[in-house]
């Protein structure tokens, strides 16, 4: 008797990780991710508190860089993407073409000239 139900408990742990590997198939390759360091293109230095916008046709994300210049962008839908990067004292700056492919990030690096004061 006892060891008709180790086989019962043991089966259904392995039906029931069968299961659950089942739902992690049908959720891979859906979206993927962009990450980066905006940095001052003279003088190479990190930018931090910059706004980076993402922008496909169908999809539209605003990021924050942080103390590092670093940036990421999650849950992206597979297409091509324009990024806009803005800071004050900066010329804004925007680049096209930049894919995005599902299950992976993407690493685009970018660069701002500071302003021009007239």
């Amino acid at each position: 008797m006892k060891r008709l139900n180790v086989r019962t408990a043991l089966a259904t742990l392995g039906l029931l990780g069968a299961f659950l590997s089942q739902a992690s198939w049908a959720m891979a390759g859906t979206s993927g991710n962009i990450s980066g360091t905006l940095t001052d293109a003279k003088t190479g230095s990190p930018i931090a508190g910059a706004s980076i916008e993402i922008k496909s046709g169908a999809q539209e994300v605003t990021t924050t860089t942080d103390a590092h210049g670093r940036y990421v962008a999650f849950a992206l839908q597979p297409d091509n993407y324009t990024l806009t990067a803005m800071k004050p004292g900066y010329d804004t700056r925007s680049v096209s073409g930049y894919s995005v492919s599902a299950d992976q990030t993407q690493i685009y690096d970018l660069q701002l000239d500071p302003a021009s004061s007239n």
